[in-house]
């Protein structure tokens, strides 16, 4: 008869992660009026190095693209071509063999007479073109982006990674916040969108909100704000215009027990709730939540920290009710073994303190396992990410 015991090896640590991409902002502009009892503010959001956002695309096999109807003749160059998702869409040209990309300025599909500039590609494990200018046009504005677009050797997938973005400062309750904006290129602002919140005495590490969904209605800061969005032109700049519209909503109470969480979001078809280090009772409005995200607190020993996947947990804010939430550290290694014939199968989990989920990337430090017989050793590994 044999013994199975799953040794986990590593526990983990967590530290703050220096930002790879700092927010570096111009002063934005900010005007608040009384409303009877509610606050209304325009926030002028103007352009700003920002965190990139991610967008993938695939023009490979069934996703290729015939050839553009005015193209140069490539003679025996290997050839692919896509479209950068701009309104209108930006048609390109990749030459591989020449490690040079096509792209049309004007938004057309004429690669011979038209106007097209020429990027040239470095390899940094994939092959990247850096600094690409792009464009969305309304009939009133012509609204600039700059993107790095990331594939692969042969082919046309890979990403785009949009650095262009738009910031301002907000102030609530005596705090200062940097409030930043990162567009998909469309020159709409929506949930494809996103939004980031820093404290704007913080120079570095990632900020409190990160990487979320633009909301509609958002409670931060002790407020619901309805969001809406402007793009205008103030003399040579394209600036965003955000009109925050207070609005007043039945509260309830919530009782967080979140071990010393940075951030903590919830979610529901109506709005997002921002917390930042959320501990003790806090009002908020009243719904039915999900958790959305939740950043640990980190130590500062190490470049690694956990990132939150999903929960199964819901939140129910009533009136007059308190409710009580657990979430977040201590994390704790989680082992689930299963055994089919000579087949042992171990899947490894990070789990919290209201059972949510969370990856863990550090290459020098796996987690890991060993399998016994007895006191002998017969197997040993580590777990794959994610």
């Amino acid at each position: 008869m044999y013994l199975y015991t799953g040794e986990i090896k590593n526990f983990l640590k967590w530290t703050i992660c220096p930002c790879i991409a700092l927010v570096f902002v111009f002063a934005g502009v900010l005007k608040a009026t009384d409303k009877g009892n509610s606050l209304s503010q325009i926030l002028v959001l103007e352009p700003a190095r920002v965190p990139a956002l991610r967008i993938d695309f695939d023009f490979n096999f069934r996703n290729a693209l015939p050839a553009f109807e005015k193209e140069p003749a490539f003679e025996d160059k290997e050839i692919a071509r896509g479209l950068i998702p701009t309104i209108p869409p930006t048609p390109f040209i990749r030459n591989i063999n020449d490690n040079e990309l096509y792209l049309n300025e004007n938004q057309d599909y004429d690669f011979v007479t038209g106007h097209f500039v020429t990027y040239t590609s470095s390899y940094e494990g994939h092959v990247v073109f850096r600094d690409i200018r792009v464009f969305s046009r309304s009939e009133l504005l012509v609204i600039p982006y700059t993107i790095n677009l990331v594939t692969y050797e042969h082919g046309c997938a890979g990403w785009l990674l949009v650095k262009t973005g738009w910031a301002g400062e907000l102030e609530l309750e005596g705090r200062k916040w940097i409030f930043s904006i990162v567009d998909n290129l469309d020159g709409r602002i929506n949930s494809e969108d996103r939004l980031f919140i820093r404290d704007s005495r913080q120079t570095g590490g990632m900020p409190l909100v990160n990487n979320c969904p633009v909301p509609q209605t958002m409670f931060f800061s002790g407020h619901s704000f309805h969001l809406d969005f402007m793009f205008k032109q103030i003399l040579s700049d394209i600036v965003l215009e955000v009109n925050l519209t207070e609005i007043q909503s039945p509260m309830g109470e919530l009782d967080i027990d979140a071990g010393g969480t940075n951030h903590l979001r919830l979610r529901n078809e109506e709005q997002i709730v921002l917390l930042n280090d959320p501990a003790g009772i806090v009002s908020l409005p009243t719904g039915d939540y999900q958790i959305d995200d939740l950043v640990p607190g980190y130590e500062t020993d190490s470049s690694v920290r956990p990132r939150f996947i999903s929960s199964d947990l819901n939140v129910s804010i009533k009136p007059g009710q308190t409710t009580l939430l657990r979430v977040g550290p201590p994390l704790r290694n989680t082992v689930e073994v299963s055994r089919d014939r000579n087949l042992l199968r171990i899947e490894y989990e990070l789990v919290g303190a209201g059972g949510e989920k969370y990856r863990y990337y550090d290459w020098e430090h796996r987690p890991g396992f060993s399998v016994y017989k007895g006191r002998l050793k017969i197997a040993h590994g580590t777990f794959p990410f994610g």
